[in-house]
């Protein structure tokens, strides 16, 4: 089993990054493990022109369209072609970040806007036959995070963005109330989040 775990915390000593490398190493006792700790590398998450030397037209800046004629050439800028392969290479994927605003951080998104481009992650070609989780922690209640009509506060990222490029979804993990627990509960989680990893991502059937 080889798996890529991509952390977005800007601190490393978070209860955020500590879940990261808890599931770090209950993967690694399945298989192979990558990490991509987008901080710590000062990933650019901005899509910009300079990124796209040779572009598809020169009148007008369309990320789509040059992220297209990128995939069609091959053309691509280093950082984005090595995290590409990371996913190319896993059959896992956990994406680790803290809840900012109901949604992920900047610095993940644009992690996504660029890395989960098209006709690599969706159009002529997507990322099918893989499993994903996402592991975040909220400063907001956990009754919030309860299924709501069929959704809850992750469903846009779950199904928008994961199922959208071809994941198999597997349930998300959240440590809610993050500001209130104390010691004792926090090693719970993190014991709970070992053993979450292991039924919902390790032994989940790769579609």
């Amino acid at each position: 089993m080889k798996t890529l775990v991509v952390v977005a915390h800007p601190e490393s000593q978070s209860f955020c990054a500590e879940l990261g490398r808890r599931g770090i190493a209950r993967m690694k006792a399945e298989g192979e493990v990558r990490v991509i700790d987008l901080y710590a590398e000062q990933f650019d998450p901005v899509i910009r022109p300079s990124h796209f030397p040779r572009r598809a037209s020169s009148d007008r800046f369309e990320p789509m369209v040059e992220q297209a004629h990128q995939a069609r050439t091959g053309e691509i800028s280093a950082d984005i072609a090595e995290h590409q392969a990371a996913l190319d290479w896993c059959d896992r994927l956990l994406l680790v970040f803290p809840l900012w605003w109901w949604s992920m951080p900047a610095m993940l998104k644009g992690w996504v806007d660029r890395v989960f481009s098209t006709d690599f992650a969706y159009g002529a070609r997507d990322l099918g036959g893989r499993r994903a989780m996402l592991c975040t922690t909220a400063e907001t209640k956990s009754e919030r995070f309860l299924p709501k009509d069929g959704n809850n506060p992750l469903h846009h990222i779950e199904r928008g963005i994961l199922k959208f490029c071809g994941f198999d979804v597997a349930p998300s993990f959240v440590a809610a109330d993050i500001y209130t627990l104390t010691d004792e509960e926090r090693g719970k989680l993190l014991e709970g989040f070992e053993r979450w990893v292991w039924d919902h991502l390790a032994s989940g059937s790769r579609s």
